[in-house]
């Protein structure tokens, strides 16, 4: 009869070589720990399409008078743009300055974001925009 243990393997030879209980207890808790990558790729997971919709001067996202809402996928605000753009993010309270966004590469607009916020996007020149935003 084989019985299965809750060990995971690592700590499980840890303690068939001596390493004890606490070698146990130590492979077990790095093998259950989060990784930073994973936040990452799963607050990027939850990015979604954006068209950004332009007036002769600027490009906004969201259209109209709708705001976007910042959300627990996310601790910050981030864009990727199909083509190079100038973006600038703003609540309720104010804008922010432009910043370079380069096409296809993940943008940082702004960290730790509480959750609930409301905020939209601003770029610079009339052209529509299309890309990604996660948040």
């Amino acid at each position: 009869m084989r019985i299965r243990s809750r060990i995971a393997p690592i700590a499980l030879t840890a303690v068939m070589l001596g390493g004890g209980m606490a070698a146990a207890t130590a492979a077990t808790a790095s093998a259950d720990a989060p990784k930073a990558g994973a936040q990452i790729q799963s607050c990027y997971g939850s990015a979604k399409n954006y068209k950004a919709e332009g007036n002769g001067t600027t490009a906004i996202w969201p259209a109209g008078t709708a705001w976007a809402r910042t959300t627990s996928n996310c601790a910050d605000i981030n864009i990727k743009v199909n083509y190079n753009r100038h973006v600038k993010i703003c609540y309720r309270h104010g804008c922010g300055d432009y910043q370079y966004a380069k096409a296809g590469q993940w943008k940082v607009l702004d960290d730790r974001v509480p959750n609930g916020w409301e905020f939209y996007l601003e770029f610079s020149g009339g052209n529509d925009g299309t890309g990604k935003v996660a948040y």
